[in-house]
């Protein structure tokens, strides 16, 4: 992992040092301290703290210390982390965009929230010298003997010293380096005031840091943070992430939306919204934090410190290595990768663009009449005749030939044909239809119409109504239905029967 303008001409961060996360300098030994104590070292480890869940209880008379100072301001910071870090997770709030100027890579202002919920506030570029860091990583990064090109040598060339004067030289090697960029929190100590010198104290010091500054460290990974994505059964039911093998979660989760999508179009939105509220509470039961290697007790964070940092671009540049120089060719960089957080506001008036699908789908009430069961439909007797079962019980007389329509295409290229229906019958209980034809479909692709609009459409007896198509479709009335296409392939007969003639 490498600090981003650590040291060096190239580095400037808030407080002009180029901060790079080590701990923090020693306090000043004079009366004053000429750019505060980031100069000549890094930014520090030690952090405020945080205790969301321990609060500092006053009564008349207490004498107050430090660590009751610290409990104090604790318990709303923890408080704050903890909501940002689980509720809302790792990303990018605002700016934190890159720029080139020439071998400068700068990253601009910005805000971001890390993976422990800490603000992440980056407020003056942050550069980096691409030649710098290109042959830093060549060191880093030796090249395989087979990927580096042998020297040419002449035709004539002899061998031993000879040939080796003779040979010309090896040609430049050309590599890509990749490096992810990132922003992680980081904090300073700052204005140093005079203090009660420790009477325990040997250095017998009598100043002391009066100041906490939040900032960002700006870092080059060899590999990307692993991004958090929780609620994994609510992510496949929507379509977001898909159920891999020896996954009960994720087929949970792909049974619920094919329940879903069995329900009537008008039913679908609250359908959808129980199964979510299932798999949220399940996946919310079933999330905890991670803990590092090592931890006694788990922490409060979703995920551990090493996989806080906010990702915020892929950067990608093309070298070239000749006689021990490295020079920067082409260079990509590539934001589109970081996570971005938006207010809730936005996310309000993102839902509401939904609103009018399932505002107009929602207004139309499904009059109930019979859908058709599309799972029993079979054919019986050389497929001459076709059954099916319908959901609500048929109005007795409603079945004529004309509400089942049956034509067949030519997989040979002879076009359609219209396969006669000779009757229509009807189970006592009125949810069974047998239709008869006259001799089998004339050809393979046979597609089957089943009526619920038209003249004679098949009707329901209680309620009143239409047919109303497939299980899972738009919502019918009472006025008009729909119909109930079903195409099935049917292999050819053995023996000689009706020809394409």
């Amino acid at each position: 992992m490498t600090a981003l303008g650590t040291g060096g001409p190239g580095g400037t961060t808030p407080c002009g040092c180029g901060c790079g996360g080590a701990p923090a300098p020693d306090l000043p030994t004079g009366p004053t301290s000429p750019t505060g104590p980031c100069d000549g070292g890094p930014c520090g480890a030690e952090e405020l703290p945080a205790h969301p869940f321990l609060a500092l209880r006053v009564a008349f008379g207490m004498l107050l210390g430090e660590d009751d100072f610290r409990v104090l301001m604790g318990n709303p910071r923890g408080k704050l982390m903890l909501h940002q870090a689980w509720q809302h997770g790792p990303g990018v709030v605002w700016g934190l965009g890159l720029a080139r100027t020439g071998d400068e890579l700068a990253v601009l202002p910005g805000l971001a929230v890390d993976g422990l919920g800490r603000e992440v506030n980056l407020e003056a570029r942050w550069c980096l010298s691409l030649a710098r860091w290109a042959k830093d990583w060549a060191e880093e990064h030796p090249p395989d003997a087979t990927a580096r090109p042998a020297p040419r040598t002449g035709a004539g060339a002899g061998t031993g010293a000879a040939a080796s004067a003779d040979a010309e030289p090896a040609p430049p090697l050309r590599r890509t380096a990749e490096a992810w960029i990132t922003a992680e929190f980081a904090s300073c100590p700052d204005r140093p005031v005079p203090a009660l010198a420790d009477p325990c104290d040997v250095t017998r010091r009598h100043d002391d840091w009066s100041r906490h500054v939040e900032t960002a460290r700006i870092t080059l990974q060899a590999r990307p943070p692993e991004p958090w994505r929780p609620y994994h059964r609510v992510r496949v039911l929507l379509g977001l992430e898909e159920a891999a093998e020896g996954d009960p979660a994720g087929r949970e989760a792909l049974a619920e939306a094919a329940a879903v999508a069995r329900e009537p179009a008008h039913l679908r939105a609250p359908a959808l919204l129980a199964a979510f509220r299932r798999l949220a509470a399940r996946d919310a039961t079933a999330q905890a934090p991670q803990c590092a290697e090592g931890d006694a007790c788990p922490p409060r964070a979703p995920v551990p410190e090493e996989r806080g940092a906010v990702l915020l671009a892929r950067l990608t540049v093309e070298l070239t290595e000749y006689d021990g120089c490295v020079r920067v060719e082409d260079v990509r960089v590539d934001p589109d990768v970081r996570t971005a957080l938006l207010p809730t506001t936005t996310l309000q008036e993102l839902v509401c663009g939904l609103a009018p699908g399932l505002v107009g789908v929602a207004a139309e009430t499904d009059a109930g009449g019979p859908r058709l069961i599309r799972d029993s439909l079979a054919w019986s007797r050389e497929h001459t005749v076709l059954t099916f079962e319908v959901t609500a019980p048929l109005a007795p007389g409603c079945a004529e030939p004309e509400g089942v329509e049956i034509t067949s295409l030519s997989d040979g290229g002879r076009g359609w044909a219209t396969d006669e229906v000779a009757q229509i019958g009807i189970s006592a209980d009125g949810r069974r239809v047998r239709v008869d034809l006259d001799q089998r479909p004339a050809h393979e692709t046979v597609r089957i119409r089943i009526r619920g609009t038209g003249p004679k459409p098949l009707y329901g007896s209680a309620p009143r109504a239409p047919f109303a198509g497939p299980v899972g479709g738009p919502p019918g009335t009472l006025d008009e239905g729909h119909d109930a296409v079903v195409t099935v392939h049917l292999p050819r007969p053995a023996a000689p029967g009706r020809t394409d003639a």
